[in-house]
């Protein structure tokens, strides 16, 4: 089902370009298991197709695939953000006392780390880095409710170094995008996997400590 809805992706965006682009990233952002490289390699792979390196080509990279993909996803996880910015609070309330958590906890870490821009630089990396997950980054800063403009403004800009590197590996390596794409997206499922038994272990932890 999801390789057919990541073909129509692609044809979508081989008919409306940046258009295409910008909507794809937003339906990419939402519907977690289509790979998040998808639409950025894709479109680059049909958009810079035979296009020589030159500082024009890296302007259309940047105007026609970047932006539009970085400003895309941006829209689309706020939803993400959104959803998660709701119902984190509760949840914690809630469950927190099995899990060794506390709403207070969460608040003074983000405090702490808010103070002197490191959360936004964190951010801001695991946004640039093609094998974080998106939808992870989304939904832990809405769990921690991190400040919305903030958030906007350091998801665009480590979005677009994510999209403008994604858009050149599959400019420069043509046809071998979808290898690339494949093993970005394994990379991806295994740092869900990783940060899913780091939870485990944390909630042992502090199991073990009480």
């Amino acid at each position: 089902m999801f390789a057919e809805l990541t073909l129509f992706l692609e044809e979508f965006i081989i008919n409306y370009g940046s258009l295409g682009i910008f909507f794809g990233s937003i339906l990419e952002e939402i519907i977690a298991p289509i790979p998040s490289t998808a639409v950025i390699m894709g479109s680059s792979f049909f958009i810079m197709e035979n296009s020589q390196i030159s500082f024009q080509a890296f302007e259309k990279l940047f105007i026609n695939i970047a932006l539009p993909a970085a400003a895309g996803v941006t829209i689309g996880s706020l939803l993400i953000y959104g959803v998660v910015y709701k119902l984190g609070k509760p949840f914690v309330d809630r469950w927190g006392k099995y899990l060794g958590l506390s709403w207070n906890e969460i608040e003074k870490t983000e405090e702490k780390y808010s103070k002197n821009n490191l959360m936004d630089v964190s951010i801001f990396t695991a946004r640039a880095l093609p094998i974080v997950p998106s939808v992870v980054i989304s939904a832990f800063c809405g769990f921690i409710k991190f400040d919305i403009k903030r958030y906007i403004t350091v998801t665009f800009l480590g979005t677009l170094v994510r999209a403008f590197i994604l858009g050149f590996i599959a400019w420069q390596f043509g046809s071998l995008y979808r290898a690339i794409e494949s093993e970005l997206a394994i990379s991806e499922e295994i740092v869900v996997i990783s940060l899913i038994m780091v939870v485990i272990g944390f909630i042992i932890y502090k199991k073990y400590k009480k």
